[in-house]
């Protein structure tokens, strides 16, 4: 420990409220070689203090810090770098950690991946990698495609510049450095979930020990995303969907700006803190973020609301305080420049439609009107809710002058408000229905999701606004804007619960900590200390390790508590994790039809699998390698279960249909035996067109193809009626097929089956043969009578 750290660090403790004309001193020591007393905000005083405690030394009559770095760790409270060189860097400060700390992030990380992991049996099987879920299959479609068309990472095709871009074409770029096959892609889609929640997860810690200071409660918060189920599902292997991707960019902006926000939140606007190397790289990596979240998803606009809620919070909060806004420049012109990032993208590439590129500069526009509103305001001493009102008033104008301006956009947040609010067109999609929704169970709802830690969470969303406001801290305020917002979408539609995953983690961390402290485990959080509001390593006598190893006691403590708040979780996660794994059953059915369209040399739409929406895109995919979309089953399937038709039904489906996939559902138990659903799950009886050809060992999942089916015509008494019967044998397992056969008023009768064999018609034998049923022959019955 350096002397100027110590003596900086006494300072700190002496005068508290010195650190933010300190950090100032720090950004002008940062941009001039030396400088003079007018040229930082201390007076006298507090300037001498500086240099006869050694922080500031004179050269050539102005002044420099003695050891900037060592300023800058006591201020940030990192280990102090060994070189004190007054080379201008960029300190990009990730706060890396002391040996033990990387070993308990380490095991912190593997317990993330390991909870990501229970899927992998059920993902790697024999030939095949089968993906969770079914919108991944969309995007297998996809990478499998832009491979077979030589398609480039920067000219991805019209039809998919809209929706997913960045995400589509990074999986691409990622595929192509593994050797560009589709043995590759399928490696890329089943991996890159674990990949990027781990990143993650490492974001999730930097920005929890940014804002406590206490990496105690970092590593907590990287505990407990582990086991939060929406998240570990969402990011487990095989899962291919967009939402860990966004998940990626969302964490690193908010840890861009808390970072921009924890070194620029003084009292007062100095130009300089603009030209500072390490707020310039921040700033960068903000708009990156920006950048990066509309282009990801084409509803990633949504996610850049929290930060158009704390702009106008934040501003109102600083005029309270009697503080200038403008120290919240660098953030803005962070988001400035994602949205000039994404401009540019968008015009050279042709991502994402304007509408959507438009939200972070129309965001921009209203975080500077904010601004100088807010500015003004202080100026002119207004009180905290009279600039609030005036804050909203201002937001609103910018708003209707967008929405009356731009048509694309208002249409386009028309449609996301219904969407939100009602569902849309996606009423029968999950994701669509509130965290709180009956088909979850209303209260039990939250606990699929979070486990318990969402509830411990909630107090310290509403703690994070009121320590923001009260005394003006922008990045809890910040955080706090995150997570309510995030709080209320997840209420309106689950498919944001995974966002708000992150957040719930960082306070959920603060939770662990401060009941340990509660219960004498371990030291309050700094930042909830009544002594210390900050800075937790000042009350710590040198000797004592930075992050000691726990005794027996604590270690008890430490296990009950993380229990407490994360062991439902814990439960909870690899069972919605298997909800979402494809089961055995329907994995062998899909191998199955693979081999048998393969043998009967099928193409699509020959071998189109016609089955529940839900697994559609599944079993396409392992048959034909078309699942880019599920609609034509969404919309028919149903209707097919319940007609009472089957024969008008094949004539609909035989042109377009190869296999029809059908599961025990309990939801059609009660209906009528004469059903589509009750003829087939009693293995084709009274059709003609459907030949079962594969069943699980339980006989729940069943496997028909289409056939035209052997026409059987002939002769009997009058109005008669008998029944047809024949054994038929699947793969060793048999069954009985029968059906009722009546004669018109003259005697004639007309029947179709959709097996060969051996059928006995009112006393003569009849036998039909594959040819017969494969063209759909016509047999004549010779009757004895």
């Amino acid at each position: 420990m350096t002397d100027v750290r110590d003596a900086t660090d006494a300072l700190l403790a002496d005068r508290p409220d010195l650190e933010d004309d300190i950090r100032t001193v720090l950004d002008v020591d940062a941009n001039q070689e030396t400088w003079t007393f007018d040229d930082v905000p201390l007076d006298s005083g507090s300037f001498g203090e500086l240099v006869s405690r050694g922080i500031a030394e004179k050269v050539d009559g102005e002044y420099r810090l003695a050891n900037r770095d060592a300023v800058r760790a006591a201020l940030e409270g990192e280990e102090v770098p060994s070189s004190g060189s007054r080379t201008p860097s960029i300190d990009v400060s990730l706060d890396l950690p002391p040996r033990r700390v990387s070993l308990a992030l380490v095991g912190a990380l593997v317990l993330v991946a390991t909870f990501r992991l229970f899927a992998y049996q059920s993902v790697f099987r024999a030939e095949h990698v089968v993906l969770l879920g079914n919108d991944p299959y969309y995007y297998r479609h996809l990478l499998f495609h832009f491979i077979e068309q030589g398609t480039g990472v920067f000219s991805l095709p019209e039809t998919v510049q809209v929706g997913e871009p960045l995400m589509l074409a990074t999986l691409l770029a990622a595929t192509k450095l593994l050797g560009g096959t589709t043995s590759a892609a399928n490696l890329v889609l089943a991996w890159y979930p674990v990949l990027t929640a781990l990143v993650t997860a490492g974001l999730v810690y930097v920005l929890t020990v940014k804002l406590t200071e206490d990496r105690r409660v970092g590593l907590a918060a990287v505990v407990l995303l582990a086991v939060t189920p929406v998240h570990a599902y969402r990011t487990a292997i095989g899962f291919a969907d967009h939402h860990a991707f966004d998940y990626l960019w969302l964490a690193l902006t908010a840890v861009a700006a808390v970072t921009l926000l924890k070194r620029t939140s003084t009292a007062t606007f100095e130009v300089t803190s603009l030209r500072n190397p390490t707020t310039l790289a921040w700033t960068a990596v903000l708009g990156v973020g920006v950048a990066a979240q509309v282009l990801a998803w084409n509803a990633g606009p949504i996610l850049l609301l929290p930060l158009a809620v704390y702009g106008v919070i934040r501003t109102a909060a600083a005029v309270n305080a009697g503080n200038s806004p403008l120290t919240d420049l660098p953030l803005v012109i962070g988001i400035g420049l994602g949205a000039l990032l994404a401009f540019v993208v968008h015009f050279g590439l042709g991502w994402q439609r304007l509408y959507i590129v438009v939200t972070p500069l129309l965001l921009v526009a209203g975080l500077g009107a904010v601004i100088v509103v807010g500015e003004g305001a202080r100026r002119r001493e207004l009180s905290g809710a009279l600039t609030l009102g005036g804050l909203v008033a201002t937001g609103s104008l910018i708003f209707a002058v967008a929405y009356v301006a731009l048509p694309d956009f208002a249409a386009q947040f028309t449609q996301e408000v219904v969407r939100l609010f009602v569902g849309g067109t996606s009423e029968n999609i999950a994701e669509t229905a509130s965290l709180f929704s009956p088909r979850y169970g209303t209260i039990a709802g939250p606990f699929f999701f979070f486990g318990l830690s969402l509830f411990f969470a909630l107090p310290y969303f509403v703690w994070s606004l009121y320590l923001g406001w009260t005394e003006n801290r922008p990045a809890w305020l910040l955080i706090g804007s995150y997570s309510s917002v995030l709080f209320v979408l997840a209420l309106l539609q689950v498919r944001f619960a995974g966002q708000l995953a992150l957040f719930t983690a960082v306070f959920g961390g603060l939770a662990v900590v401060h009941l340990l402290a509660v219960t004498g485990a371990a030291k309050r959080p700094a930042v909830l200390s009544e002594v210390e509001t900050t800075h937790p390593w000042r009350t710590a006598t040198r000797d004592e390790p930075a992050f000691a190893l726990p005794d027996r006691q604590t270690i008890i403590a430490v296990s009950l508590i993380f229990l407490l708040i994360g062991g439902l979780g814990a439960v909870m996660t690899p069972l919605r994790t298997n909800l979402l794994t494809v089961s055995d059953e329907s994995y062998n059915a899909a191998a199955y039809m693979e081999d048998y369209s393969e043998a009967e040399g099928w193409q699509y739409p020959q071998n189109y699998v016609f089955s529940e929406w839900g697994q559609n895109r599944m079993y396409n995919a392992i048959v034909n390698g078309e699942s880019l979309s599920y609609g034509y089953a969404q919309q028919n399937y149903e209707d097919f279960l319940t007609s009472t038709n089957s024969s008008i039904w094949y004539q609909r489906l035989h042109d377009r249909t190869g296999f029809v996939v059908i599961n025990q559902y309990d939801g059609f138990e009660n209906s009528s035996q004469e059903t589509v659903y009750k003829r087939l799950q009693n293995w084709g009886n009274e059709t003609g067109h459907y030949q079962a050809v594969w069943a699980s060992d339980d006989g729940s999942k069943k496997v028909f193809t289409l056939v035209p089916g052997a026409r059987v015509i002939g002769s009997s008494n009058q109005n008669a009626t008998f029944t047809i019967t024949e054994t038929v044998d699947i793969r060793g397992r048999q069954f009985t097929y029968e059906r009722q056969v009546r004669a018109n008023a003259s005697g004639g009768y007309e029947v179709r089956v959709p097996y060969s064999g051996t059928y006995s018609f009112n006393g003569t034998t009849v036998n039909v043969s594959e040819t017969a049923v494969n063209t759909g022959q016509t047999i004549s019955v010779r009757s004895n009578t």
